[in-house]
């Protein structure tokens, strides 16, 4: 049986462990850091109104367009039904049902348009970190670019037409800020997704 002193040395020793060192970051130390908590392949969804309208204060726009191009493209593949619809209040629209087919293919979600479809069209895969640069000043600090592109499309990606900005096997770059804190290493997304620098900008066919 364990001693309550063994057990706090025991306590200490986790936790020592668990902390990382204040150290002068390195490349190698951002890789780690990111390595730490980065998926390497990602599902990447679309979405699409499950209710399409316009009307003369609201007129037509290219997302509206676009999602009524979806619906022709999801209903001739069986997976939804279409029917038109106004309202008193001077809105014309399309309506779209999901069918049995559809049912296990579309999920549904909230969105700034109302209820939606969703669905998975590719997903995303990270390459790794580029232009990794430490502060000139703090050696605590650095930022890089976190390498990534969208990569093995499902049957439904050129379905989806409301898909925005998910051209396959281009680099796309995250950047990302790294700082010590709390006795660990930790990164920030300052910008979500930007042109990747300084390469090609299409992706060399994957060899797996």
């Amino acid at each position: 049986m364990r001693t309550k002193r063994s057990q706090g040395f025991i306590a200490l020793l986790l936790l020592a462990l668990a902390c990382d060192r204040a150290e002068p970051l390195t490349e190698a130390k951002a890789r780690e850091v990111l390595e730490r908590f980065t998926v390497q392949k990602v599902p990447v969804y679309a979405e699409v109104p499950q209710r399409v309208w316009w009307s003369a204060k609201a007129p037509k726009d290219d997302f509206d367009e676009k999602s009524l191009r979806t619906f022709d493209n999801l209903a001739r593949a069986g997976l939804i039904t279409t029917k038109p619809f106004t309202t008193p209040d001077g809105k014309t629209g399309v309506a779209a049902e999901v069918t049995q087919k559809g049912f296990p293919i579309l999920g549904t979600a909230p969105s700034a348009r109302g209820a939606c479809f969703r669905a998975t069209i590719c997903f995303k895969f990270t390459d790794g970190m580029r232009n990794f640069q430490r502060h000139p000043t703090d050696p605590t600090i650095g930022h890089a670019e976190l390498i990534w592109h969208y990569d093995e499309p499902t049957s439904l990606y050129p379905l989806m037409e409301t898909k925005i900005n998910k051209p396959l096997k281009k680099e796309f770059a995250s950047l990302v800020s790294f700082y010590y804190k709390d006795h660990a290493w930790h990164f920030d997304v300052t910008v979500p997704k930007a042109e990747a620098s300084g390469s090609s900008s299409e992706v060399p066919a994957p060899t797996r």
